[in-house]
C-alpha cells in the first residue's frame, strides 16, 4: 500500500492527521469561501409569501370581473339576492388584493409589515371566501385551504421574523 509517497505495511497503523494538518488547503479555513452565518427563510414562508402573490393575483383580477359584472360570478340565481351589488365586493377585493401582494413581497423580504399583513390577508381571505360557498363551493374550499395553509406557515415559523427583526435592530 502506498500513502502519500511512502509505503505502508499492513501491520502499521494508520498516521492520524491532527486538527491543524486537516484543514491546510482546505477551503473550510479560508474566509473568503465561508458561507454567510444568515438565517435561511423557511420554505413554509417561502410558500406563504408565493401563495400571498398568488392569491392576491387573483383577488385583483376577481375585483375587475366583478367591476365588469362578469357572468361566472352571477352563474346561479341564489347568488343575486345574496349579493345584490358586485362593486362593493369588487372593492373589498381589490383591498385584499392590494394587501396581500404588499404583504407577500414584504414577506420575501422578511419585513415584519409582511408577516402582520399575512395574517391578515389570510384571515380576511377565509372570511371573505365563506360567502362565497354557495357560488362556487369547490373554488371556496380550496382558496380557504391555502389561507389556512399561510396562516400556519406564518405561525410556525414566528421566530424567523424575529430574529430578523432583532438582527436588524443590532
Amino acid at each position: 500500500m502506498v500513502e502519500q509517497g511512502r509505503e505502508r505495511t499492513p501491520e502499521q497503523p494508520r498516521e492520524r492527521l491532527t486538527a491543524q494538518e486537516s484543514m491546510q488547503g482546505d477551503a473550510r479555513s479560508n474566509l473568503a469561501y465561508q458561507a454567510p452565518t444568515m438565517m435561511l427563510r423557511p420554505g413554509l414562508v417561502t410558500f406563504a409569501a408565493v401563495m400571498m402573490l398568488a392569491l392576491g393575483g387573483f383577488h385583483v383580477l376577481l375585483a375587475i370581473s366583478e367591476f365588469a359584472s362578469s357572468t361566472w360570478v352571477l352563474s346561479r340565481l341564489d347568488i343575486e339576492l345574496f349579493i345584490p351589488i358586485l362593486i362593493i365586493w369588487g372593492v373589498i377585493d381589490l383591498v385584499v388584493g392590494v394587501i396581500a401582494l404588499f404583504g407577500g413581497v414584504s414577506i420575501f423580504r422578511g419585513g415584519d409589515f409582511g408577516w402582520i399583513m399575512g395574517f391578515v390577508f389570510a384571515t380576511l381571505g377565509v372570511i371573505r371566501w365563506l360567502f362565497y360557498i354557495p357560488v362556487s363551493p369547490v373554488l371556496a374550499v380550496v382558496i380557504v385551504a391555502l389561507n389556512g395553509l399561510v396562516i400556519y406557515g406564518l405561525g410556525k415559523h414566528m421566530d424567523y421574523f424575529q430574529a430578523r427583526a432583532s438582527s436588524r435592530a443590532s
